[in-house]
């Protein structure tokens, strides 16, 4: 089954003409992710935990290997050889991730479950394999060189390189640039899956911090839950629910717009390099393409040179 294509209605799942209880949001990280998961919990109806990585760890165990003669190696092959049907193990798995969903819902006396981790945007394909027909999706987009520049603010705080991001740093010398082509593929991804399943909605990040009563509207008519405008200074209140990655957002009592096109404060040479990376997948999703000014090789030569002339008449003053 190809990643896009409906999963079996075996299994949790909601009934015919009934909409899916279950809520799943994704987007790159650094992409508002955190925002959206603070409004859903504040909903009466809907419990959204912290990030709990269930999604992410049930697609890698759905993993597999190819091979060029077309081979798989993986659970789900694996699992045939035994007798196991494909339909029967997605249903244990999803069974087995889904209930803790529910058991947190049930244990805040609410009806339905949403689950927000944002490196979940890197296993889209067995993720939408195992969800799709039982859950919403909400699908969110940010400009890409923001997040780019965001995402290194989150390696700073954190420390270190998660899992994801490691095939990028080891591709691409340059973190920022890394972080570009990590947007690029995890937006495309995200975008794929909004276009094709009948059961997402999408927004951007810019469109949600301008206008966040409309915005939120939106998403929560395509729930098909009734929405409050009090209902965001609640969650924007809530300081109790933080969760990895969530350190920015539950620094602020109110959306913060100030983040939005940070882009712009970066040098020209590195905008013309990530823009260089950014720009069809901003246009596909809405953006202006950004024309920043290429870098000049012999210009930075130059430069470079005049910075160890004026460093050695220090020197030499000093002496």
């Amino acid at each position: 089954m190809s990643a896009l294509e409906p999963a079996s209605a075996s299994g949790s799942s909601a009934s015919a003409g009934e909409a899916p209880k279950g809520i799943v949001i994704l987007g790159c990280p650094r992409s508002g992710t955190t925002l959206l998961r603070r409004v859903l919990d504040a909903h009466p109806n809907i419990a959204c935990p912290p990030e709990t990585y269930l999604l992410s760890g049930a697609a890698r165990f759905l993993h597999a290997d190819r091979f060029a003669a077309g081979l798989r190696i993986g659970v789900l092959d694996g699992l045939a050889f035994a007798g196991f049907e494909q339909d029967e193990i997605l249903a244990r798995l999803r069974r087995f991730a889904f209930g803790f969903f529910e058991d947190y819902a049930a244990k805040a006396g609410k009806p339905r479950w949403a689950e927000k981790t944002a490196f979940d945007a890197f296993h889209l394909g067995p993720i939408h394999q195992l969800c799709a027909g039982h859950v919403k999706f909400i699908c969110i987009q940010r400009h890409g060189m923001d997040v780019a520049a965001s995402m290194r603010d989150l390696v700073e705080k954190t420390g270190g390189y998660v899992d994801e991001l490691q095939p990028y740093l080891r591709r691409y010398p340059q973190p920022l640039e890394a972080f570009a082509h990590a947007w690029v593929d995890t937006a495309s991804a995200v975008a794929d899956l909004a276009e094709a399943d009948p059961d997402a909605i999408s927004l951007r990040y810019e469109d949600l911090s301008a206008d966040p009563l409309v915005e939120f509207r939106r998403v929560f008519e395509f729930l098909g839950e009734t929405w409050e405008d009090s209902l965001l200074a609640e969650a924007l209140s809530e300081t109790g629910k933080v969760g990895f990655g969530d350190w920015k957002t539950y620094a602020r009592g109110a959306i913060d717009r100030s983040s939005v096109g940070r882009w712009k404060t970066l040098g020209s040479p590195v905008q013309a390099m990530l823009a260089e990376v950014c720009n069809p997948t901003l246009e596909r999703l809405g953006y202006e393409r950004v024309d920043a000014e290429a870098p000049d090789p012999e210009g930075a030569r130059r430069r470079y040179e005049f910075g160890l002339m004026i460093n050695r008449m220090k020197r030499d003053k000093a002496d």
